[in-house]
């Protein structure tokens, strides 16, 4: 079985899921039943991409996809001594709730778009890969600048808010 498995990674490399062998919550049951981590996670992982191709709840898959990795990946950012990845994840997370929120306001009309699910799939994978880190290239690139126009008007808009809240808690 191991010569079979063997033949996936150099897949495993060129994807950059090497360091799935490190996840602790697959070590034990993986070295149980003798394979890598690694191998567990790549076939997972296609058996998840084909049954989101063929429609087989390609919501969930490409939603949990979207956030098991990424959280798992933002505990271990806090969890570091470093500041390196932080940005990464923090601009992910960002990210992924204005997709999240735009999806939930006209996800209906987008459904209709044929492998939508395996489209936005691959732009949160976009996002989160650890060679492409496009999440801080779109921050970057779009937030950050809307963030600078905007702030002050934001800031005060949510003051404006806190005030009102506190005076209807009094």
């Amino acid at each position: 079985m191991n010569a079979v498995l063997s033949k996936l990674d150099p897949l495993i490399t060129k994807f950059g899921l090497d360091n799935t062998d490190q996840m602790e919550i697959l070590k034990g049951p993986c070295s149980k039943i003798g394979v890598r981590p690694a191998h567990v996670v790549f076939i997972g992982g296609s058996v998840a991409l084909f049954s989101i191709l063929f429609g087989i709840a390609a919501r969930f898959l490409s939603t949990f996809i979207s956030i098991i990795y990424p959280a798992y990946r933002s505990i271990q950012a806090i969890e570091s001594q470093g500041e390196n990845d932080d940005k990464q994840w923090l601009t992910y997370w960002i990210l992924f709730s204005i997709i999240t929120l735009a999806d939930s306001t006209i996800g209906f009309a987008l459904e209709f778009i044929p492998f939508y699910h395996i489209l936005k799939l691959a732009l949160f994978v976009a996002l989160f890969h650890p060679q492409v880190k496009g999440a801080e290239k779109l921050y970057d690139q779009f937030v950050h600048p809307l963030y600078l126009k905007h702030h002050e008007k934001i800031d005060k808009g949510f003051q404006k808010v806190q005030e009102r809240v506190k005076q209807q808690v009094q």
